[in-house]
């Protein structure tokens, strides 16, 4: 308790000497329960709360909220004393770069914000308009826009996305990671394909700075970079901070209640007098009254999340069909970055009056808040990490570009079982889908292509798909694999999208041919191994605990903390084929869903196949894999690993064994049927006897099956005749 006391006066009197600059800190508070963290929310702002794996809590906290937290009587450890010489500490001016940094620690002060606007356009003036004021701040400064489109001064008939940064003035991430994407927008037009077509049929606005005030304030009470001041420069408290927390002054669900905002003038969420009190939300509510955006990004930072609406209460209420596109979006935009994917109750706390909100609430627009950065990033991430933290952002901003006009994805699917045998016939069947948010503005055109099988098939042509809407059309034809077709070679068939204005996705119907064969097989019932190797801190071995079939299975062996154990096979495939193994696993389960404490990972030749873990602490139930392998040689390597434990969910209960299990495991592989053109006795060589048959064809003293025509038809014109006599006679000479 004594290092709290100390650390308080510390802050106290840096408070009195800075000028009444607010400090912050980070601290822990240890292993709370629900009564305290409940009291926690109602009595302090909780910004970024970042659960550990052993159940502390962890956040940034001002000093004043820090007294307010010492008169609860709640106990923390202080990990950060002053975050903005944290943050400082981290900064420099010599990092280069392909992408050009600011003189802030690299990032952009304020005046950089508005010369790079100039610079981009100056640039790239054939796609980029010349910068335009929505409005001006609480201190009179311009809030700039930029527009990106292939005529930007012209309003044309195409879809329009919005990004925003910088309603927190200390998150200047949120403008960084736009100007990056602006200039690769610049950069890469008329070279990538993406970057031409985004540029081509979508106007793409954006505005950088919704808060120059605070981020000036925080230009010049910290000129290298790492200023605390969040909220706009109106004076609402006497000490501080002031200001108005723009991310709480829109008008939906305004002051619904002081959990999601507050009334406060002195509080981080201070929400204002009013809805649209401020000139800044004003002219962000004004702009987008003016145009039709079907989805935006308002970027903040930290914790590498990405929110959707709505945040203002757990029950959310947005229609399900609505809900569906937001997480369907979202699953998609941070399949590369991880970020976490919810609403604003889901992965930080309930915030009312807040953008994305009003947007999607008053205009239905599909706006989500991405939290740039993680916990150890903060709110001004090391100068060396802005570009990675910029690049994890490129796929996602590319992405709203490409879904808030039409995006027409195809599937070519067919109906076979098991197997696709020689000889046989399959139908076709294709369907559209355009999970865009805008219906198609141009014809679209469709074809069946293949370069193993002659497809005919008449192309389809659709006027128009509305948005997030299919077309089934059904069964459109079929194809036919030859007889002669090798059992193991592969056949890809091709569905062929083409608009020239909309974004559009092939599909491939790939697969192999013939009648798949066991080539390795182990049910792990005896001690006679494969050619098994074992690897890491204990051997697999035998257990008759848990099995999938009658009467054992193999199971990793018995490791501590920070070990693994490993079972590796080695095979030789000779064609194309799969696996497939049944496993269970008896583990801890990471309960945020974001790390991967203990559990099974499956490897072939080094590459990540595959991640298992119960759903909860305890054993999962049997469940299989498979994967395709390709011909050759290769590494199959099952290693079950724990992490460095300690925390409240490690494997401890009575259920649970800290061990995976494999069985059945079985390989498959295609073996060539050997099939001769000319062959028509399939005794496997050609002789006088193919002759004495074909000759029995061609005078129709006999009659071919279909199987038996095409290994006849020796030259291939779909006719029997004395033509196919005499290439079968030279087939046998040669």
């Amino acid at each position: 308790m004594i290092k709290k006391i100390i650390l308080t006066n510390f802050i106290l009197f840096s408070f009195f000497i800075s000028g009444n600059i607010e400090i912050y800190s980070e601290i822990i508070v240890n292993k709370p329960d629900d009564t305290t963290i409940e009291k926690l929310r109602k009595s302090v702002h909780i910004d970024h709360l970042h659960r550990l794996h052993n159940g502390d809590i962890q956040f940034v906290v001002s000093a004043s909220d820090m007294k307010i937290i010492n008169s609860l009587e709640i106990d923390y450890d202080i990990i950060i004393e002053d975050l903005e010489s944290f943050y400082l500490s981290r900064l420099t001016d010599n990092y280069t770069r392909e992408f050009g940094l600011g003189s802030m620690g690299g990032y952009y002060t304020f005046d950089e914000i508005v010369n790079n606007l100039d610079l981009v356009f100056s640039e790239c003036s054939d796609i980029i308009s010349q910068k335009v004021s929505i409005g001006q701040t609480y201190e009179g400064r311009e809030i700039w826009a930029i527009k990106f489109s292939d005529n930007p001064n012209i309003d044309e008939d195409e879809a329009e996305v919005l990004y925003t940064g910088l309603h927190h003035s200390r998150e200047p991430m949120s403008y960084m990671n736009l100007f990056y994407y602006m200039y690769w927008l610049c950069d890469n037009y008329g070279i990538d394909d993406l970057a031409t077509k985004i540029i081509n049929n979508r106007e793409l606005w954006f505005i950088p700075a919704i808060n120059p005030d605070g981020l000036v304030y925080n230009q010049t009470i910290a000129p290298g970079g790492g200023g605390m001041q969040r909220k706009n420069m109106r004076e609402t408290c006497s000490s501080t901070p002031t200001g108005v927390d723009l991310n709480r002054n829109y008008d939906f669900m305004w002051a619904l209640d002081d959990q999601g905002s507050s009334g406060d003038g002195c509080n981080e969420t201070y929400r204002g007098s009013s809805a649209f009190s401020e000139p800044e939300t004003r002219a962000v509510r004004d702009f987008t009254n003016e145009h039709d955006f079907p989805i935006a990004f308002n970027y903040h930072s930290y914790s590498n999340l990405m929110i959707y609406p709505y945040g203002f209460d757990y029950e959310n209420t947005v229609p399900e069909e609505d809900l569906q596109t937001f997480i369907d979006y979202g699953q998609d935009m941070v399949q590369f970055n991880g970020y976490a994917l919810g609403t604003g109750t889901d992965l930080l706390y309930p915030v009312n009056g807040e953008a994305c909100d009003w947007m999607y609430g008053e205009h239905q627009i599909f706006a989500y808040t991405p939290e740039i950065g993680s916990q150890q990033d903060g709110f001004w991430p090391a100068t060396d990490r802005i570009v990675p933290l910029a690049e994890d952002n490129l796929y996602p901003n590319q992405f709203i570009a490409i879904h808030a006009g039409a995006n027409i994805k195809s599937e070519l699917i067919t109906n076979a079982s098991d197997s696709y045998l020689q000889g046989n016939s399959y139908p076709l069947s294709i369907s559209l889908n355009n999970v865009g948010l805008s219906e198609s503005q141009s014809t679209t055109y469709l074809s069946i292509q293949s370069d193993q099988l002659n497809i005919e098939i008449d192309d389809i042509v659709i006027s128009s798909i509305d948005g997030r809407s299919s077309i089934d059309f059904g069964v459109v034809g079929d194809f036919t694999i030859p007889i002669t077709f090798p059992s193991g070679g592969e056949i890809t068939i091709d569905l062929i999208v083409q608009n020239d204005q909309e974004f559009t996705s092939n599909s491939s119907l790939t697969f192999l041919v013939g009648e798949p064969s066991v080539i390795i097989s182990d049910s792990f019932n005896t001690n006679d191994y494969l050619d098994w190797v074992f690897a890491g801190d204990s051997d697999w071995r035998i257990s008759n605990e848990f099995f999938n079939s009658p009467s054992s299975s193999i199971s990793s062996g018995a490791i501590e903390n920070n070990q693994q154990s490993s079972l590796i096979l080695n095979v030789d495939m000779p064609s194309a084929g799969s696996l497939e193994f049944f496993y269970k696993v008896s583990s801890e389960y990471s309960p945020s869903g974001e790390n991967f404490y203990d559990g099974l990972t499956f490897f072939v030749d080094g590459q990540e196949f595959g991640k298992f873990q119960p759903e909860s602490d305890g054993s999962s139930p049997w469940n299989v894999f498979s994967s395709d392998l390709s011909i050759g040689s290769h590494e199959l390597m099952w290693t079950y690993s724990k992490d460095g434990g300690g925390g409240s969910t490690d494997c401890s209960n009575s259920g649970c064994y800290d061990a995976a299990f494999i069985d059945d495991l079985k390989i498959f592989a295609y073996l060539d049927s050997n099939l001769l053109i000319g062959d028509l006795n399939q005794d496997l060589s050609l002789n006088i006897l193919d002759v004495v048959v074909l000759v029995n064809y061609v005078l129709g003293i006999d009659s071919p099956s279909n199987d038996d025509f095409i290994l006849s038809d020796i030259n291939g014109d779909n006719a029997l005749n004395v033509i196919d006599i005499v290439n079968l006679v030279n087939l046998i000479l040669s």
